[in-house]
């Protein structure tokens, strides 16, 4: 899939696109179907959307961007909030000169979303938050431990946390896959996004987005639950809830047909 960098305030950031490539200073042509921006979870980056670029661009223009110290774009240091996040959204979507979208987020890139429809509506096509909350519950050891990591007091952890039973069992290679993405990335940065994540908090505010809402979780997710879903799509008019057995919280990866069949009927009845 091509990919390209942009000047966005101040930092060069990376993205992952579909359709003919330009150069440098051209930005690609993002009109065919619904204009996607899916926005990465902790510590991850752009490349960890490929099975949905792949499976939606034949009708769509999907874009996965890293957000900056994320991958291959600018930057040691991440952002210390959800907001900075979404305010970068904006950013990236008036530097490629998109208008409105619609923006889709795993975890941390599924808070951004909502606080961008929250913050941006008129920017805001509709909205796909995937394995979110509202209000994150991350207990203090996990940040301790994440913390030790940043710091060189730990090694870095590669653990089957975040796959449900199945997946651990049947399918090793989607694992091994996510492994590879997340030493992309500076241990450093999955702690401060993990803290931004633990800090935010939109549960009251949800009834005030008034776009489309997909929201799309995994049966056997225990960072983002079910029930953590359910709160989003009860609180905002007219979302619609799906959740996917055999996944967890990489739900992208681990069922990407299952997401992405959901994600082209909601964008048909936009």
């Amino acid at each position: 899939m091509p990919t390209k960098y942009a000047q966005v305030a101040g930092h060069p950031t990376y993205y992952y696109y579909v359709g003919p490539t330009t150069t440098p200073d051209v930005v690609p042509d993002f009109s065919r179907g619904r204009t996607i921006v899916f926005i990465h979870a902790s510590g991850s980056n752009g490349h960890s959307w490929h099975n949905q670029l792949d499976g939606l661009g034949a009708r769509h223009s999907p874009i996965a961007m890293d957000m900056p110290a994320h991958g291959r774009s600018d930057g040691v240091v991440g952002f210390e909030t959800v907001s900075q996040y979404a305010d970068f959204l904006a950013a990236f979507l008036e530097a490629l000169k998109i208008k409105s979208a619609v923006i889709a987020g795993r975890s941390l890139g599924g808070m951004v979303a909502l606080d961008f429809a929250l913050r941006y509506p008129d920017r805001t096509q509709a909205v796909i938050a995937i394995c979110t909350a509202a209000r994150f519950n991350i207990p203090a050891e996990r940040l301790a431990a994440l913390e030790a990591v940043a710091k060189g007091r730990a090694s870095q952890q590669f653990n089957t946390d975040g796959y449900s039973p199945r997946t651990v069992k049947e399918r090793m290679e989607v694992i091994r896959e996510g492994w590879a993405e997340q030493v992309k990335t500076d241990p450093r940065v999955r702690w401060t996004d993990v803290k931004a994540c633990a800090a935010a908090d939109f549960r009251a505010e949800l009834s005030r987005i008034n776009k489309p809402v997909l929201v799309l979780a995994g049966a056997d997710d225990t960072t983002a639950t079910p029930e953590d879903a359910r709160f989003i799509a009860e609180h905002i008019a007219g979302a619609r809830l799906v959740v996917i057995a055999d996944a967890a919280h990489n739900l992208p990866t681990e069922k990407p047909a299952e997401v992405n069949a959901e994600i082209e009927k909601f964008l048909s009845q936009l």
